[in-house]
């Protein structure tokens, strides 16, 4: 049985958990499937202040660890996790917000390399704003998104257009399941190594003032590396990130104070 969480962030159990219900429908109609449901609400994260202590010392350092460790280890155990916001003034809502703030430290030290994600919104129909935050997120975590559902007020739909959406629903739901299967990691593209590089500048850069970042690329051997993981890497992406990088180096070195030596 595959073991899928999902994080609601909604105030309350309306459109957006109903929806999220459905397609857990859809998926066993695929397979057995199990979701965990967890509510950002009743967690009650504080607001993250933006002291970079998980950035500069370590996730043990925010003042929500014991929170952040639970959920951390809950999504590295899942086959699958889907992220569910409502739209709220055309974007995600506060809770799911301040979910990813304090998971900010992934973009520096990412760890969900096998994990696979996927988006549910509901709304009045604009979700592009929402699945673009998620995903940059996800995928700097480094994640692999999989897709993204829209489900405009299920409730109020024509019953033609309640019919596309149910299709919508079980195509969704088995693109995500047939995802859950492939355990191969990614190819990345230019996007993801010109941040791996970038990533690394910095971890080299930030030697003495962000201890944390370069003990993740020493430890895990990552600074003579051409990406997190072993991979085998298209010479023409690798040639252009590389011409990327070197504008976006000369770049730092103009602006920030210790690039000259990476």
């Amino acid at each position: 049985m595959k073991k899928i969480l999902a994080i609601i962030g909604s105030p309350r159990k309306g459109e957006t958990y109903n929806a999220v219900m459905k397609f857990e429908k859809a998926l066993n109609d695929f397979g057995p499937a199990e979701v965990e449901y967890i509510m950002l609400s009743s967690i009650a994260l504080q607001d993250c202040t933006g002291c970079h202590n998980c950035i500069l010392k370590g996730r043990e350092s925010c003042r929500e660890t014991l929170k952040v460790r639970e959920l951390q280890d809950k999504l590295l155990s899942a086959d699958a996790v889907i992220l569910a916001s409502p739209v709220y003034n055309q974007h995600v809502t506060a809770l799911m917000k301040k979910f990813l703030d304090y998971f900010t430290f992934l973009w520096h030290r990412p760890e969900m390399f096998d994990v696979k994600f996927f988006g549910i919104s509901s709304g009045g129909g604009i979700f592009k704003e929402v699945f673009k935050l998620l995903r940059s997120n996800v995928e700097s975590w480094g994640g692999t998104w999989v897709g993204e559902l829209g489900v405009p007020h299920y409730d109020s739909l024509t019953a033609k257009f309640r019919k596309k959406c149910d299709r919508d629903f079980n195509k969704k739901a088995g693109m995500l399941t047939k995802a859950m299967e492939v355990k191969k990691r990614p190819v990345p593209g230019i996007g993801r190594l010109m941040m791996f590089n970038i990533w690394k500048m910095n971890a080299k850069a930030g030697k003495d003032y962000n201890p944390a970042d370069y003990a993740y690329w020493s430890e895990n051997d990552l600074f003579d590396k051409d990406f997190y993981y072993p991979v085998k890497i298209n010479i023409f992406v690798k040639t252009v990130t590389g011409i990327i990088f070197r504008i976006a180096r000369s770049f730092m070195k103009k602006v920030y104070v210790g690039y000259d030596e990476v």
